[in-house]
């Protein structure tokens, strides 16, 4: 898994996330993926479902 650092456009929550392309299933519940680097997953802070673009740069290691 990698973590990545991601921000809820939503309320703006800022939270690190272990994502695999791979895993269904997360510690924020259900992830859709639409890609390698496309996935969908619920704010911890709003609970609102977002979808995110990662990239290598939003990586924290």
């Amino acid at each position: 898994m990698t973590m990545y650092h991601l921000k809820c456009p939503n309320c703006g929550f800022e939270f690190d996330f272990d994502y695999n392309q791979f895993v269904s299933i997360s510690k924020l519940g259900i992830v859709m993926r639409y890609g390698a680097h496309d996935f969908s997953v619920k704010c911890p802070n709003c609970r609102k479902r977002q979808r995110f673009h990662v990239e290598d740069a939003d990586r924290v290691d």
